[in-house]
């Protein structure tokens, strides 16, 4: 019974173990089961890299991640909300997880509206919803016709997506073509634009209200009719847009049919344009044992290219430097630009100067001197030039044909003039110089003096030398720089002398210092501004009286200029060491001369009387004129100051007096502070300079002769009869000049000092008439009284 018991006891505490292993067993099991299934309640949409964008655009991929793995899940569309919670929904679509988690959703076929997926414990609310929109696009050209060298045509894109990539394509276009229409970064948006190359499609930028600009000019299409397909990269929006390319109605024209320039001067070329902002010149040919080619554009917009031309510098080492345009674009390097050179086995040549000199090219030498007086073809085409058997040169697509007829250089007479005192560089240009210019051959010291020269042929040897823009010698360069050509040392054969004509004892003349003027170039003549105030300005001190003579010359020796062919291409400025202009044949020579004086400033007043006072009138506007030698248009005033014993003090100055071309000057000045008879001192002034004084008296009027009393034009009396001998004709009245007596009767000669009151000063010439009067009033009176 006892053992009976026990094992019932054993077998019931086996069975107690046994329960309790396998409850531990599964308490483990469950709590495994439980860590493998605990799933997350809110999924993220990745979509190209954006994780839960805005919107999500059909045929857009969206991955659904981190969610339960190897599960299914459902895609439903949400028809209503209640609040944040999905209410209502439809189903779309089945998916499985991968093993991490994450699923991918095709959208081609979905519709606008809000997204959710169904499974595990994912919570049914709006923030694990995604937005699906259809892409709307539109595409059309700006114009339905462009011609084959529009650099900008507008492909016009809408959509209401901000920014998007779009594959291009058109029926009869490749790649190639493409790439070369619409220019861009090999990368756009992250992807390569050439992705689709095989399928001869290129990616671009797409926009929501923009262009893609296309530019026909880059390509070589065909004219036609062109339909452009636009699919957009990532979702099913898609477009077309038909437009017509004709062919390019491009024209160059020259301004200008004859460009006529001297030799070694500056050539100013224009080009209008027509569908086109660019073109290529080239300037020579076989005939004239020259060739070169320039690219210009119109960088301003006015269909047009303007340039200049050295042509002192052309086929030279310095030929690069030949060329400038002060508003557009001038590029001596053709070939960077497009043009092409071949001989004739169609072989290219590496530039412009491979192509002129090479055998199997133009096969001309380097120049033995710089460009000559002769006709030049200038040639307006799309760059493409070759040799034909004979080495004959050909351009293709020749636009337009024009000439530069470079003339033999000349000088045509020498011109001086005054001008205000100032520094030699004053004026900004020869326009500026001009305004204040006089022609004279008397030079006022301390004014400024400028040589004109009508002389051509050195322009371009100043632009080189003094390293200007080939526009900007008109606005003034350095002495120095001329110096440099008349210098007899550089063998150009330019000479220019201003020399004294006379010199102090044992000493040189003076010469004028050519390093302190400034040169001003302009219209076939420069101007050479000298600063007489400048004790540089001569070599030599200079003084009142002085004259001088000016020289301009060009010598050729026995021997024509040559260059130094020590170099090729040659040096611009190189010689073999004759004294010769480059222009002139041997042994020929042209000048011109001209000479000038020196004086010290001087003025002198009108209206002297004969006691040596210039009588001004007392007046509101009292004229007070004289002349000068001080250039015309310089700062002068005249003032009128009393003197010490006029009771009521005053100083009268007009700083606005004006010298007229003549020389002669007027001032208008305000005397009525003053009084008849009041004595004062005139001074005529130049800025703060007194150049001249003089005495003076005020009067009640004075003669400026045009009221014709008393100048003999009014028929009564002209002076001239001198059948009385009391006329001169010079006041009216008599010969005398202190307007009373000529003091031939011997009775009175105004210089006796006993009766110095017998004239009167105001009323000059009428004194004998005053006496007269008064003797017969004084036998009348006598009369009665004897009566």
């Amino acid at each position: 019974m006892t053992n009976t018991t026990n094992t019932r006891r054993k077998v019931g505490a086996v069975f107690f173990s046994l329960l309790m292993v396998l409850s531990m067993a599964a308490v483990g099991f469950a709590g495994s089961a439980t860590a493998q299934t605990s799933n997350p309640t809110d999924v993220d949409f990745v979509v190209d890299g954006d994780t839960n964008p805005g919107i999500v655009y059909q045929g857009q991929i969206v991955n659904a991640v981190d969610i339960q793995a190897d599960t299914g899940y459902v895609l439903r569309s949400v028809d209503e909300y209640d609040g944040d919670d999905i209410s209502s929904s439809t189903f779309e679509a089945e998916y499985e997880t991968n093993s991490d988690g994450d699923l991918t959703i095709d959208t081609d076929s979905l519709e606008s509206g809000d997204y959710f997926l169904r499974g595990p414990d994912l919570d049914e609310t709006r923030d694990n919803t995604f937005e699906l929109t259809v892409q709307q696009l539109s595409a059309e050209w700006a114009e339905d016709t462009y011609d084959s060298g529009e650099e900008e045509a507008e492909l016009q894109v809408e959509s209401q997506r901000n920014s998007y990539n779009v594959n291009i394509s058109a029926d009869g276009l490749d790649y190639d073509d493409l790439d070369d229409l619409f220019e861009g970064e090999s990368t756009v948006n992250g992807v390569d634009r050439a992705e689709n190359q095989d399928d001869d499609e290129i990616i671009v930028r797409g926009y929501r209200d923009d262009s893609i600009v296309a530019d026909f000019s880059n390509t070589d299409i065909d004219a036609g009719d062109y339909e452009f397909n636009l699919e957009v990269y990532d979702t099913e929006a898609s477009d077309s847009a038909s437009m017509t390319l004709e062919e390019e109605d491009v024209s160059a024209d020259f301004a200008d049919g004859i460009t006529t320039t001297a030799a070694g001067d500056i050539a100013e070329i224009t080009v209008e344009l027509d569908d086109s902002d660019s073109t290529f010149v080239s300037i020579g040919g076989n005939d004239v044992g020259y060739f070169d080619v320039v690219y210009v554009e119109d960088d301003n917009d006015d269909d047009e290219v303007t340039f200049q031309v050295n042509t002192r510098t052309l086929g030279t080492d310095e030929t690069a430097n030949a060329y400038s345009s002060e508003d557009d674009i001038v590029e001596p390097d053709a070939v960077s630009e497009g043009a092409s050179f071949e001989d004739d086995d169609g072989d290219p040549f590496t530039d412009t100067a491979d192509f002129r000199t090479s055998s199997n090219g133009l096969d001309q030498g380097d120049l033995a001197r710089p460009l000559q007086p002769t006709e030049y073809d200038l040639i307006a085409s799309n760059g493409a030039f070759s040799v034909d058997d004979d080495g004959d040169l050909v351009v293709e697509n020749e636009r337009d044909i024009a000439t530069l007829d470079l003339v033999e250089p000349a000088i045509d007479g020498i011109t001086t003039h005054t001008v205000p005192a100032g520094s030699t560089d004053d004026a900004d240009d020869v326009e500026e110089l001009l305004e204040d210019a006089t022609e004279s051959e008397d030079i006022a010291l301390d004014d400024r003096m400028v040589i004109q020269v009508e002389a051509t042929g050195i322009e371009g040897y100043i632009a080189q030398e003094s390293g200007n823009d080939l526009t900007n010698l008109n606005e003034g360069i350095d002495g120095d720089v001329f110096n440099t050509l008349v210098d007899d040392a550089n063998e150009q054969g330019v000479n220019f002398d201003v020399e004294a004509t006379s010199a102090t004892a044992n000493q040189e003349p003076a010469e004028l210092n050519f390093a302190e003027t400034t040169v001003y170039f302009g219209d076939g003549q420069f101007f050479v501004v000298a600063d007489t105030s400048n004790e540089d300005t001569f070599d030599q001190s200079v003084s009142d009286g002085d004259s001088f003579d000016v020289t301009y010359e060009y010598v050729t020796d026995d021997n024509r200029y040559r260059f130094d062919d020590a170099n090729s291409p040659p040096e611009w400025d190189s010689t073999d060491g004759d004294d010769s202009f480059p222009y002139f044949a041997a042994g020929d020579e042209a000048s011109a001369e001209a000479s000038f004086d020196l004086a010290d400033r001087e003025a002198s007043f009108d209206n002297e009387n004969a006691d040596d006072f210039v009588e001004v009138a007392v007046d509101e506007e009292a004229s007070i004129t004289g002349t000068t030698n001080v250039a015309p248009g310089s700062d002068v005033s005249v003032r009128l100051r009393s003197s010490s014993d006029v009771s009521t003090q005053f100083i009268l100055t007009d700083n606005d007096a004006e010298i007229s071309e003549d020389g002669t000057f007027e001032a208008t000045i305000d005397t009525t502070e003053g009084e008849v008879d009041n004595e004062a001192t005139l001074h005529f002034r130049v800025g703060s300079t007194n150049i001249e004084e003089a005495d003076a008296i005020l009067v009640e009027s004075t003669d400026d002769g045009e009221d014709g009393s008393d100048d003999g034009d009014d028929g009564s009396d002209d002076g001239e009869d001198g059948d009385d001998g009391s006329d001169d004709g010079e006041d009216g009245t008599d010969d005398g000049e202190d307007g009373s007596d000529d003091g031939d009767d011997g009775s009175d000669d105004g210089e006796d000092g006993d009766d110095g009151d017998d004239t009167d000063d105001s009323t000059p010439g009428f004194g004998a008439l005053v006496a007269l009067v008064a003797l017969i009033a004084a036998a009348l009176l006598a009369t009665r009284r004897t009566e």
